[in-house]
């Protein structure tokens, strides 16, 4: 992952070295159980910082816009922290290059009942959120002989949504094209994640109520155009399991920043008194630690602009372009 060589075992060694108690000194059947959730609180004091690590980040399997669904859960995605950014494409366009533009990143997007027209930038769709894919909307089975059609093709039809909730409420999504069967699929109950169910000449896939999907925003039109989007996350901050593991995703030269709070955590585990007191006292100088640890992953000029969450100008009108009036000169 982040091409880490360093064991956790080896950091906690270090620590012992330089005279500070860790859990593993500490006489019990559950030391190690300790020493890994203190190097897990280490590493959430790490990632909770939200900054955007380039080590942490991963690029999301794009996925594509289908006629009137705005959700689209994924399957096996668990490791979402926040979205980051997010690169839309005109997939379908045959000019060179293709229209592109990038999505606004929100905590939130509501859920739409009609279609909204284009924004500008000659990419229509500018937002996207997450949730977990229990909490997404869900079509329904269209019924028998319907046709799923391909989504990247340059003669786009409409197709029914492509998520459903079956008979034994498995959530699924179409996993390839083709025409739905004479009965609606159906998985065994609490079918795994990737359990395939064929329906026709098509497949669909169970996914996850606890993995991650997307919504976006404004809801896609009819037929088209189809839009291809591709999240960049951060991820979810890491919980060792084993002593042996390495500090992936850290790289070795955020190393020194790990051990620095890895020993004020032992402080704060410890069951001497003064141990805690140091703790309690230092751990301020633990987040400066992050403060410089943000500035060395942020040197670079960054490219983005400055993006009003909501709009300066309360907008009566919706989204839609009307005709100027007093209240809308412009």
């Amino acid at each position: 992952m982040g091409g880490s060589t360093i064991k956790l075992q080896k950091m906690l060694n270090i620590v012992a070295a330089k005279g500070i108690p860790t859990p593993l000194m500490t006489a019990g059947g559950y030391a190690q159980e300790l020493a890994l959730q203190v190097a897990s609180d280490t590493m959430s004091d790490l990632i909770a910082e939200r900054f955007n690590w380039k080590w942490n980040r991963r690029i999301a399997a794009p996925f594509y816009t289908n006629s009137y669904q705005q959700d689209y859960p994924q399957l096996g995605l668990v490791n979402m922290g926040w979205l980051e950014q997010c690169w839309v494409v005109d997939i379908n366009d045959t000019s060179m290059p293709k229209p592109r533009g990038q999505a606004i990143c929100r905590r939130d997007l509501p859920a739409l009942g009609q279609f909204i027209g284009s924004g500008p930038g000659g990419v229509d769709y500018q937002s996207l959120s997450w949730d977990y894919n229990k909490n997404l909307q869900f079509g329904v089975w269209p019924g028998r002989g319907v046709v799923y059609s391909p989504l990247v093709t340059a003669q786009v039809v409409q197709n029914p949504i492509m998520s459903m909730i079956d008979a034994n409420r498995n959530l699924l999504i179409v996993n390839s094209f083709g025409t739905t069967g004479s009965t609606a699929p159906q998985a065994r109950a609490t079918a795994p994640e990737g359990t395939t169910v064929i329906d026709g000449t098509m497949t669909w896939v169970v996914v996850g109520p606890d993995s991650q999907g997307f919504r976006v925003g404004p809801l896609p039109g009819p037929i088209g155009p189809v839009y291809q989007f591709t999240p960049i996350y951060q991820m979810l901050a890491k919980n060792f399991a084993a002593l042996d593991e390495t500090l992936d995703p850290i790289p070795d030269d955020y190393a020194s920043t790990f051990l620095g709070g890895l020993e004020y955590q032992c402080k704060g585990a410890s069951a001497n008194p003064n141990d805690k007191k140091e703790f309690r006292e230092d751990y301020p100088l633990w987040l400066n630690d992050l403060a410089k640890a943000r500035k060395q992953g942020d040197r670079e000029a960054d490219a983005y602009g400055m993006l009003p969450a909501t709009s300066p100008v309360e907008n009566i009108w919706g989204t839609l372009r009307n005709p100027q009036d007093p209240s809308q000169p412009y």
